[in-house]
């Protein structure tokens, strides 16, 4: 009897340590992680400057740096010229179509007249046809002047999408942040020769800030999306919350950055946290605690 007593309650305490993990709520470890965004060339030409380093805290609409504006600055200004030419083209057909229209008139009027009098007999078949005849033309040549005046127009607006699109190429030179955030990297640096499309800085978002814990099937019941995350910096027990904004739809293994093999073989669901962080406090890479109550 006295043996079994002893054994009676190891057994009790298994029990109550097995109910104790069935109780545990889930969550996990993790590295703190952030929305990053790459911010390339939109243009060519050489780097004359960057204004910004790795660590550098950079705003929304900072401007990053500099890409050589000669070129394009001398192909708007000929491209300028070109729309003054075109206006004063355009001027001049104006005054034409006013100059085409009132002769216009004028031979309508002569036109009437000589119909008129030809048909009492006062002018004689020679003069009326003249009379038609510079009734005509001048229809013609308002016609042309109408042309000259829509072709002019066609003209100016042709250029004035070209100035728009240079003015667009000279604003590429000038690349800015689409966020605000910390500068993680930076991919090339003053005097170098930049492509379309090659990569100047990434941004690192902090405002806000995510983390990825991976939750074994058994613990997918017990949270919901949209549902409220408890994160502790180093488990240090100074509790921020978040917000679960993802799950995974399907089971993975347990990624290989987990120690042990026999961990890394469990099926697992992904859950993404995300944390606001509006003092930046959180730091990429941080490690945290996850508890989802």
């Amino acid at each position: 009897m006295k043996t079994a007593l002893p054994i009676l309650i190891i057994i009790i305490g298994l029990l109550a340590a097995s109910c104790g993990e069935n109780n545990l709520l889930p969550g996990g470890s993790g590295l703190i992680e952030s929305t990053e965004v790459i911010v390339s060339a939109e243009t060519a030409g050489k780097l004359e400057a960057i204004r910004f380093l790795e660590g550098d805290p950079i705003n929304a609409g900072d401007t990053i740096g500099m890409i050589d504006t000669i070129t394009v600055s001398l192909r708007l200004r000929q491209a300028q010229a070109l729309k003054q030419a075109a206006l004063t083209q355009l001027n001049v057909a104006a005054l034409n179509r006013e100059q085409s229209a009132y002769n216009f008139d004028l031979a309508t009027k002569e036109y009437d007249r000589m119909m008129a009098l030809i048909k009492s007999g006062s002018v004689n078949q020679q003069q009326y046809d003249r009379a038609e005849n510079a009734y005509n033309l001048a229809g013609l040549a308002k016609k042309q002047a109408d042309a000259a005046v829509d072709a002019a127009r066609a003209d100016l607006k042709k250029i004035e999408a070209e100035i728009a699109l240079l003015e667009k190429q000279m604003n590429d030179c000038f690349p800015t942040a689409p966020i605000k955030g910390i500068v993680t990297d930076k991919f090339i640096d003053t005097g170098e020769l930049v492509g379309v499309g090659a990569p100047f800085i990434k941004i690192s978002r902090l405002d806000t800030v995510w983390i990825k814990v991976y939750l074994p099937p058994a613990d997918l019941s017990k949270i919901k999306f949209g549902g409220q995350a408890d994160i502790d910096p180093e488990d240090n027990g100074d509790i921020m919350h978040g917000t679960i904004t993802w799950i995974s739809s399907s089971a993975e293994f347990t990624p290989k950055n987990i120690q042990t093999k026999e961990a890394r073989a469990d099926l697992v669901y992904a859950v993404k946290i995300t944390i606001a962080n509006p003092d930046e406090r959180l730091k990429i890479g941080m490690p945290v605690s996850v508890t989802i109550p």
